[in-house]
């Protein structure tokens, strides 16, 4: 027993060494990969020193020399301290290994390679000394406690790493949440996405813990993304990696968040979706979205609004709002079961200070308080001043002019105010500065210049100054194309038109931006024969010219007769009844629609047969790229012909450009030009990209070809 434990300290001992030297020198050693996977045995066995450690202590503060005889206590006491030793040597070790890659805060890291490495020595050191210290049971308690204390030290250290800061005490010293806002202040993005992000993302994409290099605690730090790219595209079809990423399988290995981890769920993700799609906008508010928008719809089941609001004040006596209501004024309860009251005034002439006074009798339970149109003064503020829980209060067309408003500095939970109408002058603009709470202004029509409004504006302040159409240019919608069918059989006119007088068409049919000097003039002469590429824009002195629509026209003089794939399809995109490719239909770009065929493990190879020789020079191979999704440009595209399908000779061949970066989906058209000739067969192979490119998410794995359209010419 005594010669085992020798050995084992003695690579214990070892091992400390090697450790201190990686800890000083670690900047210039390389790790081979083997050494790497070692690493990641960390999170294995880093329980195995702490249970060793804390039963250590255990032993020597309850057990030693009370239930065991002295000799047998000794040897059980001993081995768990050497065990103790040599399992923190052996993590730390591993840790160390583990430090080096990429994706871990320097700092926090460094704080916990110490602490590991200083637990490791601790332990060895007392196994080296512990017959000296037994001897003196403080020197034994001291150094249990010590031992103690840095290993809890060092594993709340790696849990923060891990788990996010503050993750051990986390349940007893819990975070203060964010106070909810009122449906009328919520940021789509502040309230709704990143709560999203910071509960369900952060833990992994933090400044101490980048995955993949990727960080999301800030605006500018989620606008770069990660080492695979940005991480949305509100122009590709499913919105980018983001997206990508969470909807793959839970148990694909770059299912986001990783399996395991806490779910988005489907209100979570619609959120995100909606989010991107609507161009991710950070400052948007959700009041800001139509009544009908998705994002407005989820947000009205989550936020209060003024009305629905929990209020922590008494209810006001059921008598008392029973008789402040009569012919001219209204009091009532803002939503069931709550103590809030709005209260609104009819018929000018009947309104006076003292029925505004009345109100004073509930003016801990004041709300909402509506008196547009009513003749109220500069003096009767003071009253109004006095509500100290009001939210909403309207003012609009009444007769103050502002001189008086700094009465209203008390209503610090005052969120809406309008003052539209109301002839104000320019101490009302100092004296609105004062309400801190207050989120919505209307002051159009009232007589303040630009620069005064001005000295209001801040972030959380949403000014309504009204529409001033004198300056405002408008922008032309765009050409109108009438030609439904994309595939030229014969030729067909081009017919595009526009619903404003005086509006001129230009555009190109070769894919280039059509400008208002050198592009040409459309009109309904122009005649469409072949592949063409329109991009069509219009414009109008005095206007700004419209969006550019895009349309693109593919030539198919000839249909062959039948097809025959020579290799099969994916079975996941098939080709039943081989027919797909030359049935004169054109998809769109969701190759998962059933019309796209897709190929992999096999090159395309499609035979066209045709019952009779015709004359042929040009092939057109459509295709859809989605870089994502491994739908890559073929590698090769390759056109063989003859009269014998056993005797076919290689007509043209053809390299695509592969993208060198991640790229929104697209539809790309390959032709393949050859000397017109005479034609029974054409043989039509695309070979897929053999090993996806390092920069590409599945680096190495094959890339996949998909086309829908064969059309010859």
């Amino acid at each position: 027993m005594t010669r085992t434990r020798n050995i084992l300290f003695n690579i214990t001992f070892a091992v400390n060494c090697l450790l201190v030297f990686l800890l000083f020198f670690e900047s210039r050693i390389v790790l081979p990969a083997w050494l790497q996977v070692a690493g990641r045995m960390h999170p294995m066995i880093l329980h195995f020193p702490i249970v060793f450690i804390v039963s250590y202590a255990v032993y020597i503060l309850f057990f030693q020399k009370r239930i065991l005889p002295a000799g047998a206590a000794k040897d059980i006491g001993e081995w768990i301290l050497l065990l103790s030793a040599f399992s923190a040597a052996i993590t730390a070790l591993m840790g160390l290994f583990l430090s080096g890659e990429e994706g871990y805060d320097p700092e926090a890291v460094q704080w916990h390679k110490w602490s590991g490495v200083g637990v490791s020595l601790l332990m060895t050191l007392w196994y080296g000394f512990r017959n000296s210290l037994i001897k003196t049971r403080i020197a034994t308690i001291g150094a249990t406690l010590v031992s103690f204390t840095a290993i809890i030290f060092t594993g709340h250290q790696g849990a923060g790493i891990t788990h996010g800061q503050n993750f051990l005490l986390a349940p007893i010293l819990p975070e203060k949440k964010q106070q909810q806002p009122l449906l009328e202040d919520a940021v789509v993005f502040t309230h709704m996405v990143h709560p999203i992000l910071q509960a369900k993302c952060l833990g992994c994409h933090n400044n101490k813990k980048a995955k993949g290099e990727l960080v999301m605690e800030t605006k500018e730090l989620l606008l770069k993304g990660g080492k695979t790219g940005k991480l949305w595209d509100s122009t590709a079809g499913d919105f980018g990696l983001l997206m990508k990423r969470i909807h793959l399988p839970v148990e694909t290995k770059k299912h986001m968040p990783p399996q395991g981890k806490p779910q988005l769920t489907d209100v979570e993700v619609e959120i995100l979706s909606e989010w991107i799609k609507n161009g991710a906008d950070f400052n948007v508010r959700v009041m800001d979205l139509g009544p009908d928008h998705a994002l407005r719809k989820i947000a009205e089941n989550v936020f209060s609004t003024i009305e629905s609001d929990e209020y922590d004040f008494a209810a006001a006596d059921e008598s008392k709002i029973k008789s402040l209501n009569n012919n001219y004024r209204v009091v009532y309860s803002l939503a069931k079961n709550s103590p809030a009251l709005g209260a609104e005034f009819f018929t000018a002439s009947q309104f006076n200070p003292e029925s505004l006074k009345d109100l004073l009798d509930v003016k801990q339970q004041l709300v909402s308080l509506n008196l547009d149109k009513m003749p109220v003064k500069d003096a009767d503020l003071k009253t109004i001043g006095q509500f100290s829980h009001l939210r909403k209060l309207n003012l609009s067309f009444t007769n103050i002019t502002g001189a008086t408003i700094n009465e209203l500095a008390g209503l610090k939970d005052l969120k809406q105010l309008s003052l539209s109408g109301a002839k104000l002058n320019g101490e009302a603009v100092k004296g609105l500065s004062s309400l801190k709470q207050l989120s919505k202004l209307f002051i159009w029509n009232t007589g303040l210049k630009q620069d005064e409004i001005k000295q209001l504006e801040n972030k959380n302040l949403v000014i309504e100054t009204g529409f001033r159409g004198d300056t405002i240019v408008l922008k032309l919608t765009p050409p109108v194309l009438q030609n439904e069918q994309q595939i030229v059989i014969n030729p067909i006119p081009l017919k595009l038109k526009h619903y404003i007088n005086g509006v001129t068409i230009r555009y190109t049919l070769d894919d280039t931006n059509p400008d208002s000097v050198q592009s040409p003039i459309y009109n309904d002469s122009i005649t469409l024969n072949g592949n063409a590429h329109l991009k069509a824009i219009a414009y109008k002195p005095g206007w700004y010219s419209s969006d550019t629509i895009k349309a693109d026209f593919y030539a198919a003089r000839y249909k062959p007769d039948s097809l025959i794939h020579l290799l099969p399809p994916d079975n996941a995109y098939k080709d039943e009844k081989a027919n797909k490719l030359i049935d004169l239909v054109k998809s769109d770009n969701n190759f998962r629609n059933g019309k796209w065929v897709g190929f992999r493990n096999n090159s395309m190879q499609a035979l066209l047969v045709f019952n009779h020789p015709l004359s042929i020079s040009t092939v057109s191979v459509s295709s859809v790229i989605d870089i994502g999704s491994y739908l890559m440009p073929a590698l090769s595209l390759e056109v063989w012909g003859g009269d014998d399908p056993g005797q076919l000779k290689l007509l043209s061949r053809i390299s695509p450009e592969q993208p060198s970066k991640q790229k929104p989906v697209y539809a790309k058209m390959y032709e393949l030009k050859f000397k017109p000739a005479s034609f029974r067969y054409l043989k039509i192979i695309a070979n897929p990209v053999l090993k996806l490119p390092k920069w590409h998410p599945g680096k190495g794995e094959k890339g996949w070809f998909f086309t829908d359209e064969i059309f010859v010419n």
